[in-house]
């Protein structure tokens, strides 16, 4: 069965990944949403309306399983135009009281999950001549994020892939973009087992979000980032980091 367009959502449950299947799904685009829960997956399914849409569960840390999703996508569907990684487990706490176990959950999911959605879709599309990744991570990629020690370190990892990729996919038709919102009310940022308190932070809306990276896309942004502030911030930390370093410090209440 060939379709026009045809998009992979993984972690597809989250805020995120939710907005960008609506956004998809608005556009004509055909969705294949993926995630590890598979009653959220069902709920997703039923408030998407007006396009194809497909749903599978799938565990992002099995590679096998990633590898049979995508290429069974090709299979059906006859393509693969854009692949979209949002799965994200953030558990904060600082390094002395964080156990190794939840350190594991988040490389698992964080950065393993990423790895096998962007190698077997990377070596689908090179094959095909065309296509998009976009990996979104927080800004915790880019800035120091004290009592999320575990977290940043694999969204600095996500970070190098996805813009190293870039470089390395230069002239093969594949474009590859990472998206950087700011602060969304994801499942992620609503884990009960923290370990830490932070602080409230202003959040951006999934939607806006979504649309924000599906603009950047478009345009084959390497670095997606919004919003405004956060592109401040990052560049202020970028041309600062003695200073800004020193100010993202963590200050206890």
């Amino acid at each position: 069965m060939g379709v026009e367009k045809v998009a992979v959502v993984t972690g597809a449950t989250s805020e995120i990944g939710a907005a960008l299947c609506r956004q998809l799904v608005t556009a004509g685009i055909c969705v294949v949403a993926a995630d590890g829960d598979a009653e959220r997956l069902r709920l997703l399914s039923r408030g998407l309306d007006g396009a194809a849409r497909y749903t599978q569960v799938v565990d992002l840390a099995d590679d096998d399983r990633v590898r049979r999703l995508l290429t069974g996508t090709v299979a059906d569907l006859g393509r693969i135009d854009y692949l979209f990684n949002t799965a994200d487990l953030r558990i904060d706490g600082e390094v002395g009281a964080l156990p190794l176990s939840r350190w594991h959950d988040m490389v698992d999911v964080d950065l393993w999950g990423m790895v096998h959605g962007t190698r077997h879709g990377y070596a689908l599309m090179q094959a095909q001549g065309f296509g998009h990744i976009v990996n979104t991570v927080s800004v915790a990629g880019l800035l120091p994020t004290a009592r999320s020690v575990a977290y940043a370190m694999t969204q600095h990892a996500v970070v190098g892939l996805t813009t190293s990729l870039r470089a390395e996919a230069a002239g093969s038709g594949v474009r590859i973009s990472v998206a950087v919102p700011g602060a969304t009310p994801t499942p992620s940022a609503r884990q009960p087992r923290k370990i830490v308190r932070r602080r409230p932070v202003d959040t951006l809306s999934p939607d806006r979000a979504a649309c924000a990276i599906m603009r950047g896309m478009r345009r084959n942004q390497q670095y997606i980032i919004v919003p405004r502030y956060s592109r401040a911030m990052i560049a202020a930390y970028r041309w600062f980091p003695n200073l800004m370093g020193g100010l993202l410090a963590p200050r206890d209440s």
